[in-house]
């Protein structure tokens, strides 16, 4: 029998920046189970004040030589890695992912780094010897066009398959280990810390499961942001659904879904979401109308009332309720009739 079990170790140097933190890195990624450590070699466009990972301060038209060294910590066999150039991106869960292969480029972005890398030198494989160390070459070249703040993404480094079997149970195990190097790119000495959060869009999708599209339209890396969401009727103030949360990281020019609420009792109708985001001495304060339809808000007889039951329950109470008040107001008006006879 086979089974297949995959384990990916992505060690991302994540950068929270904003204006009182600083990034926390280290010289080299290294994992013992991967068997493997990644290591920047800095070229001179490298900010002295920064380690463990590409903080380049760049000129337009030149060229800027990236290069990463991967050492085989494995002392009997010779290893394959595949080296990939990717963007950084926001991920829905509120980190920064330096290397996203698919996404295109946001509309408010001048540049990816991708753009910067030759199309055959964005993915490389090499071979390291049991116990020795590669250097990979990316080089980056800068167009004529300046830009300001910051473009990031990072240089991610796989271990290609070892798949072994275990005799006894006779399981192949197939293991993933991947490491990532983030780069930043910028060609000012303090780059652009001025960013700019809106809200694109509210998605509602059945359920009701409303998200929030947000977007970061500057070149503006930062972190610890926190975002405060609240659901109202239009024209209302009661808050009928909210969701907090902290230390979000946003990467430069990026779009983000972030989940409002996915279990909640609204039914049909217009609605408000009302967001406050903060980041720092960064403040935002965002809102946007929308309507939940029949088909995706809650049906009234599965919205729950007073005490947690159910709205059909309390409309079956309140039809019980006016039956016993009407039979008892035609029993009392039967026994006044028959007293009157009787006298």
């Amino acid at each position: 029998m086979k089974v297949k079990t995959f384990t990916k170790v992505i060690l991302t140097l994540v950068l929270g920046f904003c204006f009182l933190q600083k990034p926390a890195v280290q010289a080299a990624v290294a994992n013992d189970a991967a068997q493997f450590t990644i290591s920047p070699v800095y070229p001179r466009e490298q900010r002295p004040d920064t380690t463990g990972y590409f903080a380049l301060k760049t000129r337009p038209k030149t060229t800027v030589p990236v290069k990463v060294k991967i050492t085989n910590l494995n002392s009997d066999t010779d290893v394959d890695y595949i080296v990939r150039v990717g963007n950084a991106t926001t991920t829905d869960n509120g980190a920064i992912n330096y290397t996203d292969f698919k996404t295109k480029k946001d509309p408010t972005a001048a540049f990816q780094l991708t753009q910067f890398v030759p199309k055959k030198e964005r993915t490389q494989q090499v071979t390291v010897a049991a116990h020795k160390s590669t250097t990979v070459s990316i080089n980056l070249r800068l167009p004529r066009q300046k830009f300001n703040g910051t473009i990031a993404g990072g240089i991610y480094v796989e271990r290609m398959t070892n798949a072994h079997v275990d005799t006894k149970s006779k399981l192949s195990a197939q293991n993933h280990f991947a490491m990532t190097l983030p780069v930043l790119v910028s060609q000012q000495k303090h780059p652009d810390q001025v960013a700019q959060m809106k809200l694109k869009a509210v998605k509602v999708q059945k359920g009701p499961k409303i998200s929030a599209t947000l977007r970061n339209t500057r070149p503006v890396l930062f972190g610890k942001l926190k975002i405060n969401a609240q659901i109202t009727k239009q024209g209302q103030t009661k808050v009928l659904a909210q969701r907090q949360v902290q230390n979000y990281q946003v990467a430069p020019n990026s779009t983000f879904n972030f989940l409002v609420t996915d279990h909640n009792q609204l039914g049909a109708g217009k609605y408000t979401l009302t967001l406050h985001l903060q980041s720092g001495k960064r403040k935002w304060n965002l809102r946007q109308n929308f309507t939940i339809t029949g088909s995706q808000g809650v049906p009234f007889t599965k919205q729950k009332g007073w005490l947690g039951l159910s709205q059909l329950i309390w409309l079956l109470i309140g039809f019980l309720v006016l039956l016993i008040v009407i039979l008892c107001g035609i029993i009392i008006a039967q026994n006044k009739r028959l007293s009157k006879k009787n006298k």
